[in-house]
C-alpha cells in the first residue's frame, strides 16, 4: 500500500512516494490532482504501466454514500470535489497518451470521458 501523505506513510506503516501538487503527469513524483485515484494512475506510470485500466471511476455522487467506503473519519476531507478532479484528468490523459501508456477507462457509469471507455472484458482481451 502506497501514499504520499506522510503522517498517513508513519501512522499506518505505508509505503511511501513524493507527491507535489502540479498539473499533468509527474514524471519523478506523483502530482496530486485533487484525487487518489489520479494519484494511483501516476504511481502506476512511475512503476513503469504502459496499459492502464480503470474500474470505479465513477466521478459521481453516490445516491446513498458519498465513496465507495463510506464516510471518511474526522480530520481527512469529507468534501467531493467533483468539478475539479474532472478538470484536472484531461491533462494527465494526454500527458499519458504522449508517453505512450494506454489508459483503458472500464468503469460502468462514469463521467470521466478523457479516457477511452472500453467494456472489461473487451479491455482484458486487447493487446
Amino acid at each position: 500500500m502506497w501514499t504520499q501523505d506522510i503522517i498517513a506513510s508513519s501512522k499506518y506503516g505505508l509505503n511511501r512516494v513524493e507527491g507535489k501538487r502540479a498539473d499533468g503527469l509527474g514524471k519523478d513524483k506523483v502530482h496530486y490532482g485533487a484525487n487518489g485515484g489520479y494519484q494511483a494512475i501516476n504511481l502506476a506510470y512511475l512503476f513503469g504501466a504502459k496499459k492502464i485500466i480503470l474500474l470505479g471511476f465513477d466521478m459521481k455522487r453516490g445516491k446513498v454514500k458519498s465513496h465507495w467506503h463510506g464516510e471518511h473519519p474526522g480530520g481527512l476531507n469529507k468534501d467531493l470535489p467533483i468539478k475539479t478532479w474532472l478538470k484536472n484528468f484531461p491533462k494527465l490523459a494526454e500527458d499519458l497518451k504522449s508517453e505512450g501508456v494506454e489508459v483503458i477507462n472500464s468503469t460502468r457509469d462514469t463521467a470521466l470521458e478523457c479516457f477511452n471507455k472500453v467494456k472489461l472484458e473487451d479491455a482484458l482481451c486487447s493487446n
